[in-house]
Parts: structure tokens; sequence; C-alpha cells
């Protein structure tokens, strides 16, 4: 599983595992709320929740290649 690098709202770089994302909300002033099972307080980012979600959507790992297995 590939880790998605995200800035927190306080400026430090987080990387958060998307396997571990319950959901996302929205917050007022437009950033992203991620929150974790087993986390009672959520990490929050800029950015619109989509923005968000399609970068925790391109950190799925891509399959290996069968033919790779068969030369193995």
């Amino acid at each position: 599983m590939a880790f998605v690098e995200l800035t927190e709202i306080s400026g430090d770089t987080v990387l958060v595992n998307p396997i571990a994302v319950a959901y996302l909300r929205s917050t007022a002033d437009g950033g992203t709320e991620l929150h974790f099972t087993g986390q009672t307080e959520p990490l929050r980012v800029p950015g619109a929740p989509t923005d968000v979600a399609r970068s925790l959507e391109n950190a799925a790992p891509t399959p290996p290649d069968p033919t790779l297995s068969l030369l193995a």
C-alpha cells in the first residue's frame, strides 16, 4: 500500500495510509477533515474533499504484472 503525503493546516507534512481513513468531511473554511478508525481527533488538511479523495484513490497499489510471476 502506498502512503499519501499531505500537508496539515499547521504546515506539517504527514503520511497517510488510505486504508485507515474512515471518512472525509468538509470544513467551513473549505478544508477537509480526515477521520481515521481508532482516532478521536480528525486530521485537518487544506483542499476540497474531492481533491483529497482523489489523492487517496490514486495511492491504490497497482497489481503486479502476471508475466513477471511466470518468470519467477
